[in-house]
């Protein structure tokens, strides 16, 4: 079947990135010319990093645009497939001048998406992006292209990964965590988390149990899962475990579950880190970034922690260029991101695991035990019972359904964070049964109880 091609790159921005349904309207000659024109923005003569996950549409779209990134002259270091983090690594490792990622989404599984990336590893802001957009929209009049000798060379950097799993280690305690005897179960979500953290977390001394560590065909479910996720939580408890995790598709966030197999929530979490982290205590005065739809009980814990709060729409880079900014000690997004400062700007699935170990054995407690104590919001909650059928698919259901009501949302892997005004809710699948579980918060208790109402109206439909 033949699809007319796009005549404007607007069509293909999604979320302040280009995203689209590969060989349908994002095809191979549109990345060629994309490649073109960000080669074009750059000057002849430097080099780029490139990486890409681990499925055939990202690799096919990612040849496409090495194609024509190498006509302007730009030299390439390839990664072939690889996690973003590790990318946004070797970025500022080899002093490249960006980068650019190619990989599917958890919520968006069916599409692929280009990410790009300035000399410190950070995605571009939107006003960058959409100078190349505009520059697409004029092509070819905005390309450069160079003589056959000054064509742009690709060189294979393989090692890469073993320097990255080195680094890492650096900035944790390795030698009281190996000390502790831990074990975890890790999901790798098929993708190349499956490749680096089996061996960090081995290096490290804690025992591993790794799930799902291969490539496989995407599908129309998002990778984790809610059968994923249920899976890891069931291995935890059987195994005797002292953690689970399960990384998102590109590597860059996890979802934390404890030794009892319950899912751990991004407020606790991020609580965890800013009591028990002994560099952040030690920047008490220094600024927090977060998203500014965090929950208001958040909010007053890291102020009374001696911390000034900094929130920022959760744009791509946006929170990391506020952590050069303001020069922060930390910084947190609701998408169940977590940023470390002093290992870099943005967020790395694998350090968020090496930091909650490194807490674990200092504090030599459980996870479920350290997170008890944290304050929790005022929240109005209903849960609503549905069918294994509807469970399935329930990732995609949810989104249309947040779509199709102009609702503006966060994939928090397991949830959908539901942002309306000053009231947030949260859209979540029971792990142990099958059922929707509703939670919203405001200030306004009324405007919360009627949230609830209306998301429960609309999911019943489902």
């Amino acid at each position: 079947m033949i699809h007319n091609p796009i005549t404007n790159l607007n069509e293909l921005k999604k979320d302040g990135r280009i995203i689209g349904k590969a060989n349908y309207v994002f095809t191979p000659e549109i990345s060629s010319s994309i490649g073109s024109i960000h080669g074009s923005l750059l000057k002849q003569g430097e080099s780029i990093v490139m990486g890409r996950d681990y499925h055939n549409d990202s690799r096919m779209l990612k040849r496409a645009y090495t194609s024509g990134q190498m006509s302007t002259g730009i030299n390439l270091l390839n990664l072939s497939d690889c996690t973003f983090p590790l990318l946004q690594f070797t970025i500022r490792r080899f002093g490249a001048s960006g980068g650019v990622y190619f990989s599917g989404g958890h919520l968006y599984s069916e599409d692929v998406g280009i990410r790009f990336l300035d000399a410190g590893g950070i995605e571009l802001a939107q006003s960058e992006i959409q100078k190349i957009i505009e520059s697409y929209n004029n092509y070819p009049q905005q390309v450069r292209r160079v003589d056959p000798n000054e064509i742009g060379q690709i060189t294979a950097i393989p090692q890469t990964a073993d320097i990255y799993i080195k680094s890492l280690q650096q900035f944790v305690d390795k030698k009281r965590i190996k000390k502790a005897n831990l074990k975890v179960v890790v999901d790798c979500s098929y993708g190349p988390t499956g490749r680096i953290t089996p061996l960090l977390i081995n290096e490290i001394g804690v025992e591993v149990i790794a799930l799902n560590t291969h490539y496989r065909e995407r599908s129309s479910s998002p990778v984790p899962s809610v059968n994923t996720i249920r899976n890891t939580a069931d291995i935890v408890k059987a195994s005797n475990s002292h953690l689970g995790v399960c990384f998102d598709v590109d590597g860059s966030r996890i979802l934390v579950i404890d030794e009892n197999g319950l899912e751990i929530s991004f407020e606790d979490l991020l609580m965890l880190f800013i009591t028990f982290d002994k560099r952040i205590q030690k920047s008490k005065g220094n600024t927090i970034i977060t998203t500014s739809s965090i929950s208001p009980v958040v909010r007053t814990f890291i102020e009374d922690g001696g911390f000034p709060i900094k929130k920022v729409e959760n744009y791509p880079g946006e929170i990391s260029r506020q952590i050069r900014e303001e020069r922060a000690c930390f910084a947190a997004a609701d998408t169940l991101k977590y940023y470390f400062t002093e290992y870099s700007p943005f967020s790395d699935g694998n350090f968020i695991l090496l930091k909650i170990l490194e807490i674990m054995t200092i504090q030599n407690d459980l996870l479920s035990s350290l997170t008890r104590g944290f304050p929790k919001g005022i929240k109005i909650n209903k849960t609503i019972a549905v069918s294994p059928e509807v469970i399935n698919n329930i990732h995609n259901r949810l989104r249309e359904m947040a779509d199709e009501n102009g609702y503006k949302y966060h994939d928090i892997i397991n949830e959908l964070k539901i942002i309306y005004d000053d009231t947030y809710a949260i859209v979540k699948v029971a792990l142990y049964r099958n059922a929707i579980l509703l939670s919203a918060e405001s200030e306004d208790k009324e405007k919360a109880q009627k949230m609830v109402l209306e998301l429960e109206e609309i999911i019943s439909k489902l």
